[in-house]
């Protein structure tokens, strides 16, 4: 019997501020975060809970590797999620630009001891960092989780031709696997 895919630590967010740009809201997110594994994406880049626990393995994996492209886990993130080699394609794909009004809020735990095991978290863990930084960014909390959009597809470069309804979060996670080939 398959198990039920943890949910991953992620809130999604509206901007509520349409006087500040985003990069503007982005810094003031960097300045007050705790550390490099809390991040900022599109809201359309993440599919499921599945893709970003895949994420966030294949940055683990990196890291412990010593084949990380990039020092920190935030940027090593999108990088992946962005299924590129390159940081300023990842970040322009997945990162937050002029235009989005919804992102992801992203927490990246810490890797266990055996990196094969998904590690224990709960949502309550990191749920007052979370608050503390969607109040500082003014934002508002969005309810609802992760799934796969046709915006999503285009955003992050996957090319697909299906018809909407057969659209769903294996495209996204075997997008991962560019982010280890070189063009």
């Amino acid at each position: 019997m398959e198990t039920a895919t943890p949910w991953f630590p992620c809130w999604g967010l509206k901007f509520e501020n349409s006087a500040i740009s985003i990069t503007d809201l982005v810094n003031k997110f960097l300045k007050n975060r705790p550390n490099n594994r809390w991040l900022l994406i599109t809201k359309d880049a993440a599919a499921s809970e599945r893709h970003l626990w895949s994420t966030w393995y294949k940055m683990e994996k990196n890291f412990l590797e010593h084949t990380a492209l990039s020092k920190n886990p935030d940027a090593e993130f999108i990088r992946i999620i962005s299924g590129t080699h390159q940081l300023k394609t990842a970040f322009s794909r997945a990162g937050l630009n002029e235009h989005d009004t919804q992102a992801w809020l992203i927490h990246l735990p810490q890797s266990q001891e055996n990196i094969d095991s998904l590690p224990k978290t709960s949502m309550t863990e990191f749920a007052e960092s979370a608050q503390k930084l969607i109040y500082l960014i003014e934002a508002t909390l969005i309810t609802e989780r992760p799934k796969p959009s046709k915006k999503g597809l285009v955003r992050l470069g996957i090319e697909f031709k299906g018809n909407d309804e057969s659209i769903n979060d294996n495209l996204f996670i075997s997008h991962l696997a560019r982010s280890s080939l070189t063009s």
